[in-house]
C-alpha cells in the first residue's frame, strides 16, 4: 500500500494527492505556496506547474497552490536569465488527455519560441492565463474561465532545480526546510523528512514490493538496502517523493552507480551501464549479466526520466 500526504490540515489516507508547493523562493526570499515539478516527455524537457482551486470552506478544504500566479511570475523570470527559451505552453490535465497535444498548445500573441530575457514577464503571464482561460471552455459557461489550470511549459533545453529556486545571485536562506511546505503539519512533514531518507513508509512499501531483496545482486541484509528514489528528490513534488512507484530497492553500491547516473535501466527493465562505467568495473560489481527488474507502469514513467535526464549516456 502506498501512504501519501494530502493537502495541509487533512488526515493520511492511502493513495490520496498531495498539493503542496516544491520550494520556490520568491525575490524577498520567501516560499511561494504553489506545486510544480520537473519533467521530460516527448523528447522535450518541460516544468509541470499544477492547477490552483478546489477550496470548500465548508469541509475545511483550503485552496490548492493559492500562489499560482506568483509561481508563474518567479519561474519565467528565472527562464529569462538562464536564457532557456519557452518551445510551447499546453494544457496537461486530465480532462483534456484525450484531446491531441496540438489542440492544447496555447496560442499566444508572442510566437513560440518565446525568449523571456526581452519580455516584460507579468504581460506575458497576463496574456497567457487569459489564451489558457478560453481554451477548452464550457460553450455554456458564463464565466471567463480558469486561467489557473495545470500546464507544462516546454523549454528548448534542460533547466536545474537550482536555476529556479531563488532569484539570480541570491542563495539557498539558511533557515529552508525542503522536506515539507508552508502550513504542513508535524506528521505531514515527518512523512516527507522519512521519505527523502528513504525511510519510513516509503521503504517499507519498497521493501515489500521487491521481498526485502536488492533485484540485481540479490543481497537481502537490511543494512545493506537502500530506498532509492528513481525521479530525484529535488525534480519531484511531493507526491513524487512519497509514491513508492518512484523508488527501488538497491544495495549500496548499486544505488551509489544509480544516483551517480553510471547505471539506468530500459523501458523492459534491464540494466544500461554508462559508457564512464568501465566493463572491469561492471564486472567487479558483479552486474556482467543480471536478469532484468519487473518495473510498474508509474515507475517506467519516472525510469524514463532517470534514463533521460541522469543518465551518463556519454
Amino acid at each position: 500500500m502506498v501512504t501519501m500526504i494530502t493537502q495541509r490540515g487533512h488526515s493520511l489516507t492511502p493513495s490520496a494527492r498531495v498539493s503542496v508547493t516544491m520550494y520556490l523562493f520568491d525575490d524577498s526570499r520567501s516560499l511561494v505556496n504553489a506545486e510544480f515539478s520537473l519533467d521530460h516527455v516527448d523528447g522535450e524537457h518541460c516544468i509541470v506547474v499544477e492547477s490552483s482551486g478546489g477550496s470548500n470552506p465548508a469541509r475545511s478544504i483550503m485552496r490548492r497552490n493559492p500562489g499560482y500566479n506568483k509561481l508563474l511570475s518567479c519561474l519565467f523570470s528565472r527562464l529569462g536569465v538562464a536564457r532557456i527559451r519557452v518551445t510551447r505552453v499546453m494544457l496537461d490535465s486530465a480532462q483534456v488527455a484525450t484531446i491531441p497535444v496540438t489542440d492544447r498548445v496555447a496560442e499566444l500573441v508572442t510566437p513560440y519560441p518565446v525568449d523571456l530575457s526581452g519580455q516584460d514577464v507579468e504581460g506575458f503571464r497576463k496574456m497567457l492565463g487569459r489564451a489558457i482561460a478560453a481554451m477548452h471552455r464550457d460553450p455554456a459557461a458564463m464565466g471567463g474561465g480558469n486561467a489557473q489550470k495545470r500546464i507544462r511549459i516546454c523549454l528548448e533545453r534542460p533547466v536545474r532545480p537550482e536555476q529556479l529556486r531563488c532569484a539570480a545571485n541570491e542563495q539557498t536562506p539558511p533557515d529552508a526546510d525542503f522536506d515539507h511546505a508552508p502550513g504542513l503539519g508535524e506528521t505531514e512533514k515527518e512523512y516527507l523528512r522519512s521519505s527523502r531518507i528513504g525511510q519510513g513508509g516509503f521503504r517499507n512499501a519498497l521493501l515489500e514490493r521487491f521481498g526485502g531483496m536488492c533485484p540485481l545482486t540479490g543481497i537481502v541484509h537490511p543494512d545493506l538496502l537502500i530506498a532509492s528514489h528513481i525521479k530525484p528528490w529535488s525534480a519531484c513534488t511531493n507526491s513524487e517523493r512519497l509514491d513508492s512507484q518512484n523508488g527501488l530497492l538497491l544495495s549500496a553500491l548499486v544505488d551509489r552507480l544509480f544516483d551517480r547516473g553510471l547505471i539506468t535501466f530500459s523501458e523492459e527493465g534491464c540494466l544500461m551501464a554508462s559508457p564512464r562505467l568501465s566493463a572491469a568495473d561492471r564486472c567487479r560489481c558483479n552486474l556482467s549479466s543480471p536478469a532484468p527488474i519487473a518495473l510498474a507502469e508509474r515507475s517506467k514513467l519516472y525510469m524514463a526520466y532517470h534514463r533521460r535526464i541522469e543518465f551518463v549516456s556519454a
